[in-house]
């Protein structure tokens, strides 16, 4: 008897047992179809619930499709590590908020080992999470950063670029290593502010960094990445605008095609009064990214240095031409009207007392200019300044009158010294 009943308990057992298997057997042959149906409505139900921030539900959901097959869709980490994220941050608790960063781990290792190719993004994600969710564990956070950069400083995103300088440079110890990520950043971007400001709060002694990289660069000279470090070096810290020309005039000849260089380039330049070569360099940077409105803008000022006026206007207007609303191109047409007047004035007329009334008319053209400055707020006052400080050299009544202008009628500008202005100004 007791024989007779430990067999029926096996059978049991084997029955409960093979019962799922009965299940899948009866929706597909090897349950492939079921687990793709089912991973199909998860997926559906956990977007639509992400979606309306539903993220109990959707927790849910997630967890089913981790547990079926979590490499079947490629934005479903990211995804679950954004509610997780949020539910951290709305933790009423330390415990709950713990909690919550330990699974954003969780599902980190769990994207990696689905995904091993994109290794990189999970471990910049892990980086930044670190950061977001725990103290004192900036090393791991490091960690993280190094991993998914993997000193690849040219391609990396500058984002987790500049998070990492900022780890760096809160440790004596890694100082040297926040420069470097920081000269990468500026190597791509000259005019990062933050690569900018944590670059000069990092170097105390500005000569001596400097010695270094002219040592660095003068081992290896075929290396352009301490060139431009030597390059920006001197534009940077130091301020040394004759030497760092003469380094990024080198790195032009190294790669003509790098814009940066040519922007720095021509930015030294203009600091030396170097105008001609200046031009040259500006030149090349609007042929390089012609939609640069900086780039026409800092052309225009070049050449406006140089004193041709017309072509200093014809490259502020394409500036303005890309921006509408920006007022510096406006700036520059003024001045180059300004210029203009007093060029004719002490060369040509032999001294402002003998000013002429078409001298004032270009006066008016000027405080035109200016107003259209002066609709950008960021130039407003300094344009409406300006304009105001020419009120008395503006026509007056009776210039118009003794000189047959009439008043609320377009004046032509065309003649004299100003013939290459050809535009008309109503008094």
């Amino acid at each position: 008897m007791q024989r007779l009943m430990k067999q029926f308990f096996m059978l049991v057992v084997l029955l409960l047992l093979a019962a799922p298997f009965r299940s899948w057997a009866q929706e597909g042959d090897d349950g492939s179809e079921d687990t793709e149906r089912l991973l199909r409505r998860n997926w559906s139900l956990f977007l639509e619930y992400f979606k309306t921030g539903d993220f109990k539900a959707a927790k849910k959901a997630g967890w089913e499709i981790l547990t079926l097959d979590p490499a079947r869709f490629k934005t479903f980490h990211s995804k679950m590590i954004d509610i997780y994220d949020t539910l951290a941050t709305r933790a009423e608790t330390t415990e709950e908020r713990t909690a919550n960063a330990d699974t954003i781990m969780w599902i980190i290792d769990n994207g990696i080992e689905a995904f091993p190719d994109r290794q990189a993004e999970f471990e910049l994600l892990r980086g930044y999470q670190i950061e977001r969710q725990y103290t004192g564990r900036e090393a791991d956070a490091i960690q993280a950063y190094e991993t998914g950069i993997n000193s690849d400083y040219a391609t990396a995103d500058m984002y987790y670029l500049q998070r990492l300088a900022i780890l760096y440079s809160n440790n004596p110890d890694t100082k040297a290593e926040a420069v470097k990520v920081l000269q990468a950043i500026l190597l791509r971007d000259p005019n990062d502010p933050t690569a900018q400001a944590l670059l000069k709060t990092l170097i105390t002694d500005p000569d001596e960094y400097l010695g270094i990289l002219r040592d660095a660069y003068y081992a290896d000279t075929e290396n352009r990445q301490k060139l431009y470090e030597l390059a920006n070096g001197f534009y940077e810290m130091v301020q040394n605008y004759d030497s760092a020309a003469v380094y990024f005039d080198r790195l032009t000849k190294l790669d003509p095609t790098v814009k940066n260089y040519w922007e720095r380039l021509g930015a030294s330049l203009l600091y030396i009064g170097n105008y001609g070569k200046a031009v040259n360099a500006y030149k090349k940077v609007t042929e390089l990214d012609p939609e640069s409105k900086e780039a026409w803008l800092n052309l225009a000022r070049s050449v406006l240095q140089v004193g041709d006026y017309a072509e200093a206007r014809s490259y502020a207007e394409k500036a303005a031409e890309l921006d509408p609303a920006w007022g510096a191109p406006h700036m520059v047409v003024a001045n180059a009207y300004e210029a203009a007047v007093q060029r004719c004035v002490e060369r040509t007329r032999g001294g402002w007392a003998n000013m002429k009334v078409l001298d004032k008319m270009v006066y008016l053209l000027v405080q035109n200019a200016y107003a259209r400055a002066a609709r950008d707020p960021q130039y407003e006052t300094q344009a409406r300044q300006r304009s105001g400080a020419l009120s008395t050299l503006v026509p007056t009544a009776e210039d118009l009158f003794v000189n047959k202008i009439p008043r609320g009628q377009p004046y032509l500008i065309n003649k004299d010294c100003y013939s290459w202005i050809n535009r008309s100004v109503t008094p």
